[in-house]
């Protein structure tokens, strides 16, 4: 029983370490006071949402002058009976502190990139993979507008940091994550793993008792 805690506790490490962003599930109640604060974003973390009807909601950091921002934004992708979602494409707009437009990306002309993500075992439409250097200090906002409803994510970040009860929590990000995705059951690396660990536990009985 033992060597088997350390086998699962090893696989949890290892899907950490698979896995580089924190996530968040957000929900309309995170913006009831207005802009959601992102704290640190270095820290490299994934914020899912779903969106209602004619919905916006806007993310907010504290930049400084030559900080290195990194964002990425996605829609998962319909599985295997669904109808498309690649037709919904929220307006995203970034603003400088002055309320300048940074950048306006019109999601309608991008043709999306279909990105695969090991640690759900999901799939989305990648509209955004943005990396520039900030040029003023202050809070700059990040505004996504849906006009229909639909789910959508927004990464930030390169700095990869997990604490202790993160860890813990990683079976049910995956869930949570598979989910967000329209997907059920173990991820396919849960499924190798906890095979690999039933054969090395069936090895290490045959040892005991052969």
């Amino acid at each position: 029983m033992k060597k088997k805690f350390v086998l699962l506790s090893l696989l949890v490490i290892f899907a950490v370490s698979a896995f580089a962003h924190v996530p968040a599930f957000l929900t309309s109640d995170d913006f009831a006071k207005g802009a959601f604060l992102v704290r640190d974003i270095d820290l490299s973390q994934i914020l899912y949402y779903v969106f209602s009807a004619a919905e916006e909601i806007t993310f907010v950091f504290e930049g400084f002058v030559g900080q290195h921002f990194h964002m990425l934004f996605g829609v998962p992708k319909e599985i295997e009976g669904m109808d498309s979602t690649m037709d919904f494409r929220p307006e995203l707009t970034v603003y400088d502190p002055d309320g300048e437009i940074v950048e306006d990306f019109v999601l309608e002309s991008i043709e999306p990139e279909i990105m695969y993500e090991f640690f759900g075992d999901t799939y989305s439409y990648l509209y955004v993979r943005h990396d520039s250097t900030l040029a003023k200090k202050g809070i700059y906002s990040i505004k996504v507008k849906a006009e229909d409803p639909g789910r959508a994510w927004i990464t930030f970040g390169k700095k990869e940091k997990f604490t202790a009860s993160q860890i813990i929590a990683v079976p049910r990000w995956i869930r949570e994550i598979r989910s967000f995705h329209y997907s059920k059951g173990l991820a396919k690396w849960e499924l190798y793993g906890l095979g690999i660990i039933g054969a090395i536990s069936a090895a290490l009985v045959l040892l005991v008792f052969l």
